[in-house]
């Protein structure tokens, strides 16, 4: 498993790092971590910043087979030298405070040119409201 594949295959931009998969009852969990150069303000895109922890998120990706697939990634924490903000640092993979990247977004997109909604979320296994959102973020 390399970095490239995460770019390649799931649209991860560079800058973040691959460390581990695991394989938990019938998903795979890829964890990954942002290379520490990569670090920047949220607010004023600084790069002038101090590390002040992190958060664990996990995000929704596109189905290998029937396994559903997770990325997991410890979402730092930065006090801005220049702005004093203290902010989690901007996720470049996924939009705003979703649960899913944005090629999971464009699957769902690309499934729903040809399935129901229900077919959708019965097939990725994701609540039906998620797939109702997606579509109107389309709209």
């Amino acid at each position: 498993m390399s970095t490239s594949f995460l770019y390649h295959g799931f649209g991860i931009p560079t800058g973040y790092v691959y460390q581990s998969t695991l394989f938990q009852k019938g998903t795979i969990i890829f964890k990954i971590k942002e290379k520490p150069e990569h670090l920047r303000c949220s607010v004023c895109r600084s790069q002038h910043v101090i590390l002040r922890g992190s958060h664990t998120r996990r995000f929704l990706m596109p189905p290998i087979g029937r396994h559903s697939v997770y990325l997991e990634h410890d979402v730092a924490r930065v006090e801005c030298k220049d702005c004093s903000a203290v902010k989690q640092v901007r996720i470049r993979y996924a939009d705003g405070s979703k649960r899913y990247t944005r090629s999971f977004h464009q699957h769902i997109l690309d499934l729903s040119r040809r399935m129901t909604i229900k077919d959708v979320a019965e097939h990725l296994k994701i609540s039906w409201d998620t797939v109702k959102d997606i579509q109107k973020i389309r709209l």
